[in-house]
């Protein structure tokens, strides 16, 4: 069984003045969820909540960037059990894997408003 929402159409118009600032904010809100600005002044009357689709953006890229360093990283400990390659290019590529690491967690903090 599917349910289909019926919408109400939209049969009011309104006009109303706001300052340079205030389209400013309204227009990042529409960037930021992907939405008309018509949309995201619905969706406030609402009392909806906002979804960033650049967070949501950002955290896909993230995900994406923490599997390819989990990869590394499993090949860098199997080269060093399997005794592939020089001890200095380990210690090489665990100092950069590391360094990536922290990158990320990084950009991760910022994504979630911590740094």
């Amino acid at each position: 069984m599917t349910l289909t929402l019926r919408r109400k159409p939209k049969s009011r118009m309104i006009s109303f003045r706001i300052d340079g600032d205030e389209l400013l904010h309204l227009d990042a809100l529409a960037r930021q969820t992907s939405c008309s600005r018509a949309e995201v002044l619905r969706r406030c009357l609402r009392g909806a909540r906002l979804k960033s689709t650049v967070d949501a953006q950002a955290l896909s890229e993230v995900a994406r960037v923490h599997a390819d360093l989990n990869r590394v990283g499993g090949l860098l400990k199997l080269a060093i059990r399997e005794g592939v390659g020089e001890r200095a290019d380990h210690y090489r590529l665990n100092l950069e894997l590391r360094e990536t690491v922290r990158t990320v967690s990084r950009a991760v903090e910022r994504l979630a408003g911590v740094g």
